[in-house]
């Protein structure tokens, strides 16, 4: 005889106060027996799925959530919310399925457009994310991400091309909001340096970092005493190594070539890429303002649920890859936290890493530094005081691997840091096959042949951005520290 509606509530209400009371064995039991009872009970559902991915468990969360759905038949809204949470998951494959069948029941849902086009895009469904994103801003300008998105979707080729006439109207559509013009600017500037148009780029570029910097908290006196903090930090308890769980952490500068690194990396059979996380970042911050930086149990704890988070439920690796670059801050913290790590610090020649970071618009206000090349300038001199002062420190072994020389023979480059990092030397680069979904702004490129059609590409807008070469006076990369 099936539960009642009030039994399979008081269930749901036990289960969820077992989970708040840190019972998560039992609180699993009692929400997946309202699951068995009522399929597409909405709370229970999300309650588990999130219990099970704060245990690291996301392949399961990811279950959780996808059989809801199939049962629930959510509406628009409760659509959105599931995608939110698989991508969070990185189960972008579950995600791109859910995302299609919501589209087919509200094709003129712009917002279902633009985040089907976000999953299809980092999957590499290239044109399938294209069409989606048009269809989304076509119908919402306003949606500024899908801009962005949009113009990630492959190297324009010709002037004439009808989503650069789309950027263009949007960038002087005087009724979107700064937003959504913002982002249209940015999308245009990256179109223009696909066609070489490097004057019109700098055109558009130059006010939508202006624009962009002004809404930004980052401050340059900040960072400087947080760099001066960090190289006064006291040296922290040593834990021990686990054995059996060897992360690798790809830090940086961004768009030095991570993403780029860490697809390779992921194409040797045995380390799973995890993307860019914010755990690291996170766990420092909270055991920081918390006065527990020296507490071995809190460094443990916090080590242990990092562990989880890079392990996760799906198949076992023996190497798990973080490349968040902007970990670089906290190398000290990482080798406390699991002193069998890997460290790989990747390196662009400055005036190119500039420029590359100049042309993007990032989401996070830790990238609030990328839209004045005086920022840039400084976040640069922070970051190469930081990797100085870690190289110094015992223990802290560092692999680099220039950009440069990574373009140059890719092949090469990746057997020698694989066999460094303990990898081994078999497989190699396989660019456009990487199953891996990419989130990030190299999206396209990590997908195509690897080329070295970035390397000087400062020289281009030279005439054009004097700050270049009065802010970055060395135009190649330092030293290797190898």
């Amino acid at each position: 005889m099936p539960a009642s509606p009030q039994a399979i509530e008081a269930r749901y209400r036990n289960g969820n106060a077992l989970r708040m009371a840190g019972d998560v064995a039992a609180a699993e039991a009692e929400l997946r027996g309202v699951l068995s009872d009522q399929p597409a009970h909405r709370d229970a559902a999300f309650s588990l799925a999130y219990m099970l991915r704060e245990q690291g468990r996301t392949e399961g969360a990811a279950e959780v959530v996808s059989v809801w759905c199939a049962h629930a038949r959510p509406d628009a809204d409760a659509s959105l919310g599931a995608l939110g949470f698989l991508v969070e998951c990185a189960a972008y494959g579950r995600a791109l399925e859910i995302a299609r069948a919501a589209r087919q029941r509200w094709p003129s849902d712009a917002r279902l457009a633009a985040r089907t086009g976000e999953i299809a895009l980092a999957l590499g469904a290239f044109d399938e994310a294209a069409n989606a994103l048009r269809e989304a801003v076509d119908a919402n300008p306003r949606l500024g991400n899908a801009w962005l998105r949009l113009a990630h979707c492959r190297r324009f080729a010709a002037r004439d091309d009808v989503d650069v006439a789309r950027f263009r109207r949007a960038r002087n559509d005087r009724g979107l909001d700064t937003s959504a013009r913002l982002c249209a600017g940015f999308a245009l500037g990256k179109a223009l340096d696909d066609l070489g148009d490097y004057v019109e780029a700098v055109e558009v570029l130059r006010p939508a970092n202006a624009t962009a910097q002004a809404a930004t908290t980052w401050k340059a006196s900040e960072w400087r005493r947080f760099v001066e903090a960090r190289q006064a930090a006291r040296t922290l308890p040593a834990l021990a190594a686990q054995d059996d769980f060897a992360p690798i952490f790809i830090v940086g500068l961004p768009r030095t070539g991570t993403t780029l690194v860490a697809s390779g990396l992921a194409e040797r059979g045995d380390v799973r890429d995890r993307g860019e996380l914010n755990w690291i970042d996170g766990f420092f911050a909270h055991l920081h303002e918390h006065g527990q930086l020296s507490d071995a149990r809190a460094l443990a704890t916090a080590a242990a649920m990092i562990r989880a988070q890079m392990r996760r439920d799906d198949a076992p690796a023996r190497f798990y890859l973080d490349k968040n670059p902007l970990n670089f801050r906290y190398l000290d913290f990482i080798v406390t936290l699991f002193p069998n790590a890997r460290i790989v610090h990747c390196r662009r020649a400055p005036r190119d890493t500039a420029l590359s970071i100049w042309m993007q618009h990032f989401a996070h206000e830790d990238l609030g530094f990328a839209y004045a090349f005086v920022d840039i300038a400084e976040m640069h001199r922070g970051h190469d005081t930081l990797m100085a002062h870690w190289r110094a420190r015992a223990g802290i072994e560092v692999h680099a691997v220039d950009y440069e020389s990574l373009v140059a023979d890719p092949e090469g480059e990746l057997r020698r840091l694989a066999i460094a990092l303990g990898i081994g030397a078999d497989g190699g680069l396989r660019a456009p096959a990487s199953a891996t979904p990419v989130a990030t702004a190299s999206v396209w490129q990590v997908r195509q042949p690897v080329y070295g059609h970035s390397v000087g590409r400062w020289r281009r807008y030279a005439p054009h951005l004097p700050e270049l070469e009065s802010l970055f006076p060395d135009g190649v990369a330092p030293p290797p520290s190898r």
